[in-house]
């Protein structure tokens, strides 16, 4: 064999992995059982780092594989099971370190002046010591460290935790064997479950976020409707209370249809969730806990951005406009009323983005249809960046268009609504034409899929308009 017949040989991506040439009999549930086991198998008095010796030992395979495959996993997990975003011991030793070097620089600059520095008795010692023996084997235990810091940033941005996982080990190319085994993937979904239930950056943060939201929304309306009716504007506040009303009855629509396979108790707790403006609290709750429920229609995902874009389409979208129309013709433009238009438009910005945002990281959506969802980067930074990009275009659109339309509504109001009933027309009938009126309501049947269908259209058709996406 010829040089040039062995170099392709050697870059042949078909090259058996170390995953593969170790036998291995750990499972996927043996995965999702050691990750369960690390984030609640917890004994009193117990440190993190004996609590990971004690579960990772349990495993006799495990404990024959490590080494061959990830020699400092034990390592990894203990900062991962952390779950810091800042490691304070990490950051005084990086202020040290930086202390040090403008010591040595004014030492330095010092004696080239010819100024000596014995008299002041100025001592400059390393800020941070380097390993001194076997570096090689520290320098893979440092990066196993690096890596499992990274996770909490990770799980932090993301909603679902296997998307969590899925970005984490894209990013991370040193994982590779191990996301080849059958265990290594389970267990760490497990591990970013149970985080996000115990974690005030994860779970509670995100329940938290959504409930807080959906209130203050509450409340912000109710201060409009308040102001409108003070100041003798009766049918503007009757219309805005009219916007309200059709946010929760479609949602009530949502939630039935969601659940109705269930029990009738099921049911209205359900829709008790709706009228409280708890729903999407519990919407958030059960997506970053990865809920399963064979009964319901939807997955927690796909609920919670049915919810969103109904909340956006018959409330926050409309109830801008109804608030940009009067301030443009109210003789009184008081502070409060532009106030309340920017934070709806900024509210609206953001939702839309969030709805774009959670369904193009999930793992499922991804694995799904490729070729549409999967343009948001894996890495932190650039994930970061996209969305507040996201949250940008979809409010400067917004205020753009909501701006357009109250303008065009003052000066022709049955023009303005002619306009829209007749785009909102023609996109139904261009529905029907494709045959596709129905093909996104899967699970419903009788004359609920037609309800379904209609108001899915009109969601998508308001929401696309108003935010661009």
């Amino acid at each position: 064999m010829n040089p040039e017949e062995v170099a392709p040989a050697l870059l042949n991506d078909s090259t058996p992995s170390i995953s593969s040439s170790i036998p291995s009999s750990l499972t996927a549930v043996d995965g999702k059982k050691l990750g369960t086991a690390l984030t609640t198998s917890k004994i009193a008095n117990e440190l993190l780092e004996q609590r990971v010796t004690r579960v990772v030992g349990t495993s006799k395979d495990l404990k024959q594989l490590l080494p061959h495959l990830f020699p400092h996993l034990e390592s990894m997990l203990i900062h991962i099971l952390q779950n810091k975003i800042v490691d304070m011991g990490e950051t005084t030793q990086k202020a040290k370190a930086a202390i040090g070097k403008i010591k040595s620089g004014i030492v330095g600059f010092s004696a080239t002046l010819g100024i000596s520095t014995t008299a002041n008795k100025v001592d400059i010692a390393p800020a941070i010591m380097g390993p001194t023996e076997n570096e090689n084997e520290n320098t893979t235990k440092s990066e196993a460290i690096k890596i499992g810091k990274t996770f909490a940033m990770f799980l932090l941005t993301t909603t679902e935790p296997s998307a969590a996982v899925d970005a984490w080990t894209k990013d991370n190319k040193e994982l590779k064997d191990l996301m080849e085994t059958d265990w290594f993937e389970p267990m760490m979904n497990a591990i970013a479950k149970g985080l996000l239930k115990s974690s005030n950056l994860g779970l509670k943060w995100r329940v938290g976020l959504g409930a807080g939201l959906s209130i203050m929304d509450m409340i912000t309306d109710t201060g409009v409707i308040n102001s409108y009716r003070v100041s003798g504007n009766t049918k503007g506040a009757y219309s805005l209370m009219a916007m309200i009303a059709s946010n929760v009855a479609v949602q009530l629509l949502i939630t039935y249809a969601q659940n109705k396979k269930k029990s009738k108790w099921v049911i209205l707790r359900e829709l008790v969730y709706v009228v409280t403006f708890l729903k999407p609290g519990v919407d958030a709750y059960r997506v970053a806990t990865s809920r399963e429920d064979e009964h319901a229609v939807m997955s927690p995902l796909v609920e919670m951005s049915i919810g969103k874009s109904a909340e956006l389409a018959f409330e926050s979208i409309p109830g801008g406009l109804l608030q940009a129309y009067i301030f443009i013709n109210s003789p009184e433009k008081t502070l409060f009323l532009l106030i309340s238009i920017l934070i709806s438009t900024l509210t609206t910005g953001f939702a839309s983005a969030m709805i774009s945002y959670d369904m193009d990281i999930s793992v499922a959506n991804r694995k799904e249809v490729p070729l549409f969802f999967g343009y948001i980067k894996d890495g932190n930074t650039e994930r970061m960046i996209t969305f507040i990009l996201q949250i940008l275009l979809a409010s400067f659109h917004n205020l753009s268009r909501t701006i357009g339309t109250a303008l065009l509504l003052s000066v022709s109001e049955r023009l303005t609504i002619g306009v829209i009933l007749a785009e909102m027309l023609l996109y139904h009938l261009y529905k029907v034409g494709r045959r596709d009126y129905v093909l996104w309501v899967a699970g419903l049947e009788g004359t609920l899929k037609y309800i379904g269908a209609f108001v899915t259209h009109s969601m998508v058709k308001i929401i696309v308009d108003y935010t661009g996406e």
